[in-house]
């Protein structure tokens, strides 16, 4: 394996799907839950999930690949979150034990990227979609509604999800223990 960075080159058994020199998604996928954290695989599956370059089924197939526990813990992934850093998030909270709804949709407000309990609303923000003045803005207008709502929300970057998750984990956490879900 040759790494550099923004690429991984690696070889292997041909026992991936794909060609001598190019491996279908799934193919790369279970290579990558060989290679990689769980963490990152389980992001990068969400994602192809959600993209549909995969379906539930064929990951189920191609996962009896895996060994029993990473299988087990990977085969959680789904087609809800809308990017990595919701992904990473999920991941996060399930190991932490919080329990959690995505992409619930709340009236007046629209979706929302995590929602635990009745009233703790977690957006993440790559800055992607977040970046321009209107979209900045957008998010602020959504905070007041949800707060005019009751609920209580906590944003976070993309950065802090990936990077920094322990301060992610503890604002949460803290949040948890003030009852703030309970709203």
């Amino acid at each position: 394996t040759i790494r550099r960075p923004g690429v991984i080159v690696s070889w292997g058994a041909h026992r991936y799907p794909g060609t001598r020199s190019l491996v279908g998604v799934v193919g790369c996928l279970i290579h990558l839950a060989h290679t990689e954290s769980p963490r990152v695989a389980f992001t990068c599956i969400e994602s192809a999930l959600h993209l549909g370059k995969m379906s539930r089924a064929e990951w189920r197939r191609a996962s009896m690949r895996l060994p029993h526990a990473l299988r087990r813990r990977l085969a959680m992934a789904g087609i809800l979150s809308e990017s990595g850093g919701e992904s990473l998030a999920s991941w996060g909270l399930t190991d932490a034990g919080i329990s959690f709804a995505q992409q619930v949709r709340i009236l007046g407000v629209g979706r929302v990227d995590i929602l635990v309990g009745r009233s703790l609303v977690i957006e993440i923000d790559g800055a992607e979609f977040h970046a321009t003045r209107p979209q900045f803005e957008e998010d602020r207008r959504r905070d007041a509604a949800l707060s005019a709502l009751g609920y209580r929300v906590l944003r976070f970057s993309y950065t802090q999800v990936a990077d920094r998750w322990g301060e992610v984990l503890a604002a949460i956490s803290a949040s948890v223990s003030r009852a703030d879900h309970l709203g």
